[in-house]
């Protein structure tokens, strides 16, 4: 390796990704919708034996590929079933995708710059908090990551031959655990790097018709292999789930040209103040055609899937996690070059004025948010935070300051790694502020100690009640996904109102379930519904039987 990196580099980096990772990951219960949903997706799959057609409640899912969900499955029966090992698909792949940086940096810029770009990846706000929950854009991006080191050990190492094969067998890989990004990435990474060496009267050498046919194979097999099982999921995958998602606002996300830019800047958090003086090296190295091959892929990894994902229909924050490890390595080249040394000094201070103003702003956030009283991170936590803060501000102005940029960069990212670290210990109290996003296990656990007769979900997005109590529940058939024709078992549990769910039941018998708040206001009749527990904006609900 470059820029002489050890053995006991590697391990470090193990260690530290390790740390960045596992701890305090179950300390909290399953954020709706994303989370309660695949972890119990995985949990049915294990269950049932069905690893082709996924189940949710008993019914088909055909929302998303199947890759999390097998390994949720498999984790589950090896390890039992907690929010934990839920989590742990996108754990194991976040600590994937710091090393294979951190790796990347090595091979490409030598031991300082791999070691920054690790450091800095694993403290952005965004990598962090979706790569401690169940998600499937953190698998997604590993295998990405993945792909973009095959392109570098192509370039740059050995085993040529198998890296080249490896670089698209990552790219179905990816496809099959959540869609196309999977191939935009890495592929005009890889467009961008054999153009540049061509340039230069390099090859860089590609194996890309059979390539491509891999990668084509990979990521097909699971949809050819449910389409026939299933014919009119063709139609449902193509037009529904590709072409809308991406050309119109059928699946309700639609956000302005512009939602992306303030994601990048929040999500690269403690990082952001370098930002623009990478945008003004990058736009001076471009004017004056002085990119290498690699400093192209790179680019070509960042900027061509922001803009394609800016001119979608469809927008979500997640859907650029994928370009913050190659932007994570932009970062600590451009940090251990010289130049650019104004631009810089800004960075360090947007970091520090960053992080002193994590404890003060949190605190200050129930003076104008009047639920935040109630459920307001602890004054230990905001006090430490500030302290701790203020020790690096002290430090910096005493000794940091004049330190190799690595040591600035491993304690700014140190600093923020613990505040993000107890913020997840904080979870807990916050829960009521997330509204839709809020875990409903302790409604679920309210349900558990009541034994109703008869539970439900209506109109609300809260499979993670069904994670906890591991029963199947009566459902209002729009909230159910139905893509293709339900089990009579599964439409034995439909219904249509809320008075639906108690007829049948006699005299002291209970339904009991979920709703939004909003919801019950509008469909619930008073007279006969009562609340008994609330969560974010989810309320549990009770009624009897006649």
């Amino acid at each position: 390796m470059r820029g002489g990196v050890s053995r006991l580099d590697r391990w470090g980096l193990a260690v530290f990704a390790a740390a960045v990772v596992f701890p305090f990951m179950g300390s909290f219960g399953l954020l709706e919708p994303d989370e309660g949903r695949f972890a119990q997706i995985g949990r049915e799959m294990a269950a049932n034996g069905n690893f082709l057609v996924p189940h949710l409640n008993g019914i088909e899912q055909f929302y998303k590929p199947p890759l999390v969900y097998w390994l949720n499955a498999v984790f589950y029966k090896l390890m039992g079933v907690s929010e934990w090992t839920a989590r742990l698909p996108s754990a194991l792949a976040f600590f994937g995708v710091i090393w294979l940086t951190g790796w990347m940096g090595w091979q490409l810029a030598g031991r300082a710059v791999g070691w920054c770009a690790a450091l800095m990846l694993a403290s952005m706000v965004e990598p962090y908090a979706l790569g401690r929950q169940i998600t499937l854009d953190m698998t997604l991006t590993f295998w990405i990551t993945a792909a973009l080191a095959c392109l570098v050990q192509r370039a740059t190492g050995t085993g040529k031959r198998r890296a080249g094969f490896l670089f698209f067998l990552c790219m179905g890989l990816g496809f099959l655990a959540k869609g196309p990004m999977a191939w935009v990435v890495p592929g005009v990474a890889g467009l961008a790097w054999t153009w540049a060496a061509q340039r230069k009267g390099q090859r860089l050498g590609l194996p890309w018709t059979l390539g491509l046919g891999l990668t084509v194979g990979v990521s097909l097999s699971w949809f050819v292999a449910v389409s026939l099982k299933f014919p009119e999921l063709w139609g449902y995958f193509v037009g529904y789930e590709l072409m809308d998602r991406f050309t119109s606002t059928t699946h309700g996300r639609s956000k302005p040209w512009w939602f992306f830019i303030p994601i990048v800047l929040v999500g690269t958090i403690p990082w952001t103040g370098f930002l623009p003086g990478l945008a003004a090296r990058a736009w001076h190295k471009f004017r004056h055609a002085e990119f290498t091959p690699p400093q192209w892929a790179l680019g070509a990894a960042v900027v061509i899937p922001f803009l394609a994902v800016s001119s979608s229909g469809s927008k979500l924050l997640t859907y650029i996690l994928p370009i913050f490890p190659p932007l994570a390595l932009a970062l600590a080249w451009w940090l251990n070059r010289l130049g650019g040394e104004g631009w810089k000094k800004a960075g360090w201070g947007v970091a520090l004025g960053l992080l002193l103003a994590w404890g003060p702003g949190l605190a200050s956030v129930q003076w104008f948010w009047d639920e935040a009283k109630e459920a307001a991170p602890s004054f230990p936590y905001l006090g430490a935070a500030t302290v701790l803060a203020l020790g690096l501000l002290i430090h910096w102005g005493s000794w940091l300051r004049r330190q190799e940029v690595v040591w600035k960069v491993a304690l700014v990212a140190g600093v923020a790694l613990v505040l993000w670290h107890g913020a997840c210990l904080q979870m807990g109290r916050i829960n009521d502020l997330l509204g839709r996003q809020a875990s409903v296990r302790s409604l679920a656990e309210l349900t558990h100690e009541h034994d109703p007769d008869r539970i439900f979900i209506y109109r609300a997005r809260a499979a993670g009640f069904l994670f906890t109590l591991d029963r199947r529940c009566w459902i209002n058939p729009a909230d159910a996904d139905v893509v293709v024709f339900p089990s009579g078992e599964a439409k034995g549990r439909f219904f249509e109102k809320p008075n639906d769910l108690i007829r049948g039941l006699g005299a002291g018998q209970r339904a009991e379930g979920i709703t939004l708040r909003h919801v019950f206001q509008s469909d619930f009749d008073p007279d006969r519904w009562q609340v008994v527990g609330r969560a974010g904006s989810f309320l549990l609900v009770r009624a009897y039987g006649e």
